[in-house]
């Protein structure tokens, strides 16, 4: 009796051992996880984000100088950056180097008003605007946990600005006086990032750069009526403030590089 009711236990454990394997070897195996071959080739890439920076206005001496508000306004542009950009990596064990080539369309812009204008009569609104911002930089990094590229990065910046100052009642009542400019300015940038290749070909990043360019004066462009010919000539008075430019940038994007 007491070897049948064993058995009965025995064949019973065996046949719930084989389910439970049947049913361990029928689950899924959790994926390997994907570690990033080489970062070295070439990649294209998109990229969007936000921008910020500081116009710092500052009268010129000028026939006009004496007269002005010495309230000249410090401007804070800010606004969306998007674009696209192309570069090459080479990796030697764990360091990469390599160079980049972005273009971005922006609508970075500011505006401030300022009243008087002049000492005691007149306004005036000064206003600057980026419109886009190409940096053409070398990048070098270390890749950490496989998949991880943190990187440092600098070079060449080149926006397009127009600076502008729209005044009212300058010379005379009723009174419509501009001075604007758009310009292409040179300068530089340095900044850095993180990147993640999360696919075979594939890597996402987030970026921060600086980039500081040169200074613009925009000259008068329009004025109604002109200046009577006691007060002087429209050319005397072509410029009278000049802006200074700096930008922050902030973004995120996805590179895809060529080959394996």
């Amino acid at each position: 009796m007491h070897k049948t009711i064993l058995a009965t236990v025995s064949i019973a454990a065996l046949g719930v051992s084989t389910a439970m394997a049947a049913d361990l070897s029928a689950m899924p195996t959790k994926a390997p996880i994907f570690v990033a071959p080489s970062w070295t080739g070439a990649y294209v890439g998109l990229n969007a984000g936000y921008g910020w920076g500081k116009s710092d206005g500052a009268s010129i001496p000028s026939d006009l100088h004496p007269l002005l508000n010495a309230n000249v306004p410090s401007l804070s542009p800010k606004g969306f950056i998007g674009g696209g950009q192309v570069g090459y990596n080479w990796q030697t064990g764990p360091w990469v180097l390599g160079a980049e080539l972005d273009f971005s369309g922006m609508n970075v812009k500011a505006d401030k008003r300022v009243s008087p204008f002049f000492i005691g009569k007149g306004s005036a609104t000064y206003s600057t605007q980026y419109d886009w911002l190409l940096t053409a930089r070398a990048r070098a990094g270390i890749t950490f946990a496989q998949n991880w590229l943190l990187y440092v990065t600098g070079g060449l910046a080149v926006t397009q600005v127009k600076d502008a100052i729209s005044g009212g009642e300058v010379f005379f009542p009723n009174e419509l006086t501009v001075w604007s400019g758009s310009k292409t300015l040179v300068g530089g940038t340095v900044g850095g990032g993180l990147e993640y290749a999360f696919a075979p070909n594939w890597s996402m990043k987030a970026e921060y750069l600086y980039a500081k360019f040169e200074d613009s004066a925009p000259p008068m462009t329009y004025s109604s009526p002109l200046p009577s010919p006691g007060f002087g000539s429209r050319d005397g008075y072509g410029t009278i403030a000049k802006f200074s430019h700096d930008l922050n940038i902030v973004r995120v994007g996805v590179n895809y590089k060529f080959g394996g």
